[in-house]
């Protein structure tokens, strides 16, 4: 049981960390939105809120994760045991915002496209710090005309992380049932009475194990965590 844990634990923090680190790379206007992301052949309930960022694990249910970027703040909670943990955000886990003050930001227009129905201008974009001019980024972003020009699909290369062997690459996210200003506070704070713990590890083993053998194959093989 405990090599499942610590198989699954490695899983997650892959598949959920490239979608955080998705969302506050693109952490720009709209700030405020409920929607459910598609990304890795799995669908994940999410929020935003300025820059709180949460979403709810795919695979080990009640589990939640919620970054708070300004805090340098990342917290795992299990609703279902009423647990939760809390841990500082390391720098390297983050991906460049390219909406940040700091940042150079170049966007051109290569065409138009409906994405899920939604109407999109298409753009390839470059963008890197100025204290870094030689780190550039690169991203493809469709923006939906018919949500205020919500990024509703975004391609983007996502650098390895030398904590996760395996990781980095080509990310695809797709945002469907999007609900602008639907996000509370609340959603980003850990309820009264849940009790913390001292581990990532404790709070996930609380949660259902899923099939991981299909969890496996639905994460590129250049982003799969080695085989234990």
């Amino acid at each position: 049981m405990r090599f499942f844990k610590v198989k699954y634990s490695i899983i997650v923090s892959c598949i959920v960390g490239f979608v955080l680190s998705g969302i506050l790379a693109f952490a720009a206007p709209p700030d405020n939105f409920t929607a459910t992301i598609v990304s890795q052949g799995m669908e994940m309930p999410m929020a935003k809120m300025g820059n709180k960022s949460r979403v709810e694990n795919p695979a080990i249910k009640g589990v939640v994760t919620i970054v708070i970027a300004d805090a340098k703040k990342t917290i795992m909670m299990n609703t279902n045991a009423k647990i939760y943990s809390e841990q500082v955000t390391q720098e390297q886990d983050q991906m460049t915002n390219m909406y940040d003050p700091d940042v150079v930001f170049e966007k051109k227009k290569v065409g138009n496209e409906t994405i899920d129905g939604h109407p999109c201008v298409k753009y390839d974009t470059v963008y890197y710090r100025k204290s870094k001019p030689n780190e550039k980024h690169k991203a493809i972003i469709w923006e939906a005309q018919d949500l205020k020009e919500f990024p509703i699909q975004m391609e983007v290369t996502v650098p390895a992380n030398p904590k996760y062997p395996g990781s980095g690459g080509k990310m695809i996210m797709k945002y469907k049932d999007v609900k602008l200003g639907a996000a509370t506070a609340s959603m980003f704070e850990v309820p009264p009475g849940y009790k913390k713990v001292n581990s990532v590890q404790e709070v996930m083993g609380f949660g259902g194990m899923g099939n991981i053998e299909e969890m496996m194959k639905k994460i590129p093989k250049g982003q799969r965590p080695p085989k234990q």
